[in-house]
């Protein structure tokens, strides 16, 4: 028996918690990627990378276009290690928007790379041409470029 003095703290009648149902998702409108989506993206994806090698490709042409100025204003000083030097570049530039070019660009860009590779050999037995070659073949890049 509890004495009369210590009172018992009276209980209280906790409400019992509703529950209510949640509402069920609705579908999307949109159904679901199928297979032709799937080969579509694919398709768009190829496109993207062929477009971004092209790119590619006519900068290291426009790159080789203005390396040429840079080698026509070295042979107008009579300067033919400095010319030797930019026609390396050149072909540098060339080689590799061969590596990033389409298929039916390959001959013309490696015909400039041969072209490039002569003019560097008789630069010092025959200077006297390659300004002439060289405005050529820029005037040939360049109509590359915008085909």
């Amino acid at each position: 028996m509890t004495p009369p003095s210590v009172a018992q703290p009276a209980t209280e009648v906790q409400p019992t918690p509703v529950t209510t149902p949640l509402p069920t998702p609705v579908p999307p409108a949109t159904p679901p990627p199928t297979m032709v989506d799937e080969s579509a993206l694919r398709l768009d994806i190829l496109d993207l990378q062929a477009e971004q090698r092209r790119l590619w490709s006519v900068i290291y042409l426009l790159r080789a276009v203005a390396q040429i100025d840079d080698v026509l204003a070295a042979l107008q000083a009579n300067d033919l290690d400095e010319a030797d030097r930019t026609l390396m570049l050149v072909y540098r530039s060339l080689d590799r928007a061969y590596a990033f070019s389409a298929e039916q660009d390959k001959g013309p860009i490696d015909s400039f790379r041969l072209q490039i590779s002569q003019l560097r050999d008789e630069l010092r037995l025959r200077p006297e041409g390659s300004d002439r070659r060289l405005r050529q073949i820029r005037r040939l890049i360049l109509s590359l470029v915008e085909a």
